[in-house]
C-alpha cells in the first residue's frame, strides 16, 4: 500500500524509518506547508520519496495514495484526517487522536460511513510489553490502583520559560502536558482498567505556565471499583514507571512508555519477569506500523473498530479533564 506523509516535524523521522521497515508499505509522497519545502525535500530525499506537495489537496488528489499518515500539530489532527476520509483515503492520525471527543466521534461515523480504516498512532499499544501487561493482569486478582508516570523535561522548555511559545506549550494548538505526553499515562489506564471497569470519575489538577497551558499535571480517574492516577510532566524529571496493583500481586512497567521489563509480583510467589525486550530498541515505532500493514493490507475493519473504540475512551477522558465535561458523554 503507497502511503502519503503529512508534515515535516520530529515524529517524521521515526515514522519514516518505521514505515520504510515495513514491506507492505511505499512511502510514494510527502506535503508540507509553503515554508516547510525545504525540510520536506530533506526527507524526502532521505526517506526516498518521489513526490512532494506543498497544497494539501493536490496531495489528496493523488491516486496512488492509499494511505495517509498524519503528524502535525494536534490541533490540526480533525481538519486534515477529515478530508483525507472525504477523499476516500485511509487515515492514521498521531497521537492525541483529536483535541475534542465530538471530533473524535465524528471522525469515527465518517470512516465507517466511507467505508476508509482510521486508526490512532499510539506506539506501545501494539507492542508485546503491553500484551505481557494484559495477560498479567488474570494473575494479580481484582484491581485496586493504576499509577503511571511520565515526566520529562521538554527541549523546547528553556524556550518557552523565555517567552516563546512553540506548539507544544500553546493550549489554543492543543499544547500541553496532558495531550502530549499525559496521553501515553490514560492509554495505559485504559488498557488495564477502560473496558472491564465502566466509566470514570475525572478530576485534573495542573501547574500552569503564563498562558495557561499545563506544564504538568496530576489526573485521577475514579472507577466504581478502581483508581487511577497519571502523573505528566514536560517542566520536571520523575521516575517514569508504571503499576497496576490487585488484590492478589501487583504488576510494574520499569522505564514507561519504552520499559526496560515488566514484572509480576504475586502474594507468597515472588516475582517473575513477563517481558524484557531482546535488544535495544532503536525505533518505538516499528512494532506500530507493522501491525498497521498488517491491519490496513487484510483490511480488517473489525480489528480497526476495536481500536477506534478505545481511542474514543481516551479522548472522552482527556476531554473530561481539560474541558470539564463528563467522559460519559461517550
Amino acid at each position: 500500500m503507497n502511503i502519503g506523509i503529512v508534515g515535516t516535524g520530529m515524529i517524521i523521522q521515526n515514522a519514516g524509518d518505521a514505515i520504510k521497515a515495513q514491506p507492505e508499505f511505499s512511502i510514494t509522497a510527502i506535503v508540507s506547508r509553503p515554508h516547510s519545502a525545504e525540510k520536506a525535500r530533506v526527507l524526502a530525499e532521505q526517506f526516498e520519496i518521489p513526490k512532494i506537495y506543498t497544497n494539501y489537496e493536490e496531495f489528496l488528489e493523488d491516486s496512488q495514495i492509499d494511505v495517509v499518515y498524519i503528524g502535525i500539530i494536534n490541533s490540526e489532527h480533525y481538519s486534515y484526517a477529515k478530508r483525507a476520509i472525504l477523499s476516500g483515503k485511509h487515515v492514521i492520525v498521531e497521537k492525541p487522536f483529536t483535541v475534542r471527543l465530538k471530533e473524535a466521534k465524528e471522525l469515527a461515523d465518517l470512516a465507517r460511513r466511507r467505508q476508509v480504516i482510521l486508526l490512532e498512532a499510539i506506539h506501545f499499544r501494539y507492542h508485546p510489553w503491553l500484551k505481557a501487561v494484559e495477560e498479567g493482569l488474570e494473575a494479580i486478582g481484582q484491581i485496586k490502583m493504576v499509577e503511571c508516570s511520565y515526566s520529562k523535561i521538554s527541549s523546547r522548555y528553556q524556550e518557552y520559560k523565555k517567552g516563546n511559545v512553540l506548539p507544544v506549550f500553546d493550549p489554543n494548538l492543543g499544547g500541553g502536558a496532558l495531550y502530549d505526553i499525559g496521553v501515553y499515562c490514560v492509554h495505559f489506564a485504559d488498557a488495564a482498567l477502560g473496558e472491564r471497569y465502566g466509566t470514570p470519575e475525572i478530576h485534573y489538577e495542573a501547574n500552569k505556565g503564563f498562558n495557561g497551558v499545563d506544564t504538568s499535571g496530576v489526573l485521577l480517574l475514579k472507577y466504581p471499583e478502581a483508581l487511577a492516577v497519571c502523573v505528566c510532566g514536560k517542566d520536571s524529571d520523575g521516575a517514569c514507571q508504571a503499576t497496576v496493583q490487585g488484590e492478589a500481586g501487583s504488576l510494574m512497567v520499569d522505564g514507561f512508555p519504552r520499559p526496560e521489563k515488566v514484572i509480576l509480583r504475586c502474594h507468597g510467589q515472588g516475582e517473575r519477569v513477563l517481558w524484557k525486550p531482546e535488544r535495544k530498541e532503536t525505533n518505538p515505532l516499528y512494532k506500530e506500523f507493522e501491525a498497521f500493514a498488517s491491519l490496513l493490507s487484510d483490511g480488517n475493519r473489525e480489528q480497526a473498530e476495536r481500536q477506534m473504540e478505545k481511542s474514543l475512551r481516551v479522548m472522552a477522558v482527556l476531554d473530561a479533564a481539560y474541558y470539564g465535561e463528563r467522559a460519559g458523554s461517550m
